[in-house]
């Protein structure tokens, strides 16, 4: 029989603050590249694109107010900085923009405040 294992964790911090209402995130890296495709060849590699990451924040809103107001980044293209710690004491910081947000409510469901960060591609350290 196999042994259990512990699963990873992820905190999120914005400017260095823990969001300690995010209940997900999601990652998105790309390279951006394209297809380079020859007569020849048929398909013959990969021309370099724009690399970034995209990252995507739930967090719950406590009836107090915001955590953290995406706004206050938005309205401006203010920069921030996104850490995520990790598995592994892993870390993947990145530098970029809030460029959308949205607030939804529902019944019997918690307030939700999503954010999307998009930022230069970066790797775990």
């Amino acid at each position: 029989m196999a042994g259990l294992q512990l699963y990873a964790l992820l905190y999120v911090l914005v400017n260095q603050s823990i969001l300690t209402e995010e209940g997900s995130i999601n990652i998105n890296r790309t390279t951006n590249s394209q297809p380079v495709n020859t007569v020849a060849k048929g398909y013959a590699g990969e021309s370099p694109g724009a690399a970034m990451v995209e990252i995507q924040v739930d967090s719950a809103v406590p009836s107090a107010g915001f955590e953290m107001n995406p706004g206050e980044f938005m309205k401006n293209l203010k920069e921030c900085e996104i850490g995520v710690m990790g598995p592994g004491g892993k870390q993947l910081t990145a530098v970029g923009f809030i460029v959308s947000d949205s607030f939804s409510h529902s019944v019997n469901q918690e307030s939700k405040l999503s954010f999307t960060f998009r930022g230069k591609f970066v790797d775990w350290d």
